[in-house]
């Protein structure tokens, strides 16, 4: 299943109708695609936590080396600093606490994600379908956890990466609206649909997100 779509999504306009065309239900959806793919981002940081380690290092350094002394960022700072304590001393334990709890908000992530489309699909005049909106969900983040692997690097070029991917999913999103979903085009509702479905997920993901690292911070870096 997964090798014959990934080539569509070099054509995401015809992606739509072979989403479409897998029959699979959600819960087979989730063990297939989302538990395996999720993990793609933690890959991304154990090698960055490890083979690329002196890299990584290297990176947080330059990182504190400009910002020891902002006030504004020294919950950051100290965030750093001991996340590369942890690297220098090879706390393997730590690590891979921290990287369970990243694979774990990553499986939430399309949770998240399908809840919101569920919702506005029926209020945008769609069909409220539990497949169709989980389908479109988890292969719409498809392209956001393969680019996680490019967490392996602490740099600005994963940033860059993780946003044109984070842009892509959207856009299958929309692609996906009236050829899945059966959101109407007339009055751009399918437009209106996809700007607020942005809205609120970002939105809760920043939230989620928040939590996250709190949850990192207070069981793995003790901060």
């Amino acid at each position: 299943m997964i090798k014959d779509i990934l080539p569509f999504y070099l054509k995401p306009k015809e992606l739509p109708d072979k989403i479409n065309q897998i029959d699979i239900y959600s819960k087979d959806l989730f063990i297939k695609v989302v538990i395996p793919f999720a993990l793609i981002p933690v890959i991304g940081y154990l090698i960055g936590f490890t083979i690329l380690k002196g890299l990584y290092i290297s990176s947080i350094d330059n990182f504190l080396k400009e910002y020891a002394t902002n006030k504004e960022l020294q919950d950051t700072v100290r965030y750093m600093q001991t996340l590369k304590n942890i690297l220098v001393e090879n706390n393997y334990s730590k690590i891979f606490i921290m990287l369970g709890i990243t694979w774990i908000f990553e499986i939430i992530r399309p949770i998240i994600l399908y809840s919101i489309v569920y919702f506005f699909a029926g209020s945008f005049g769609g069909d409220k379908d539990i497949n169709k909106a989980f389908k479109v969900s988890v292969f719409s983040l498809i392209p956001m956890w393969i680019a996680g692997i490019f967490y392996m690097i602490n740099s600005p070029i994963t940033m860059i990466v993780m946003f044109l991917a984070t842009f892509y999913a959207f856009y299958i999103i929309f692609l996906s609206s009236d050829k899945i979903l059966n959101i109407p085009t007339e009055n751009s509702k399918n437009f209106q649909f996809i700007i607020v479905l942005i809205i609120f997920y970002l939105i809760i993901s920043g939230l989620i997100g928040m939590f996250e690292t709190k949850l990192i911070k207070s069981l793995v870096l003790g901060i």
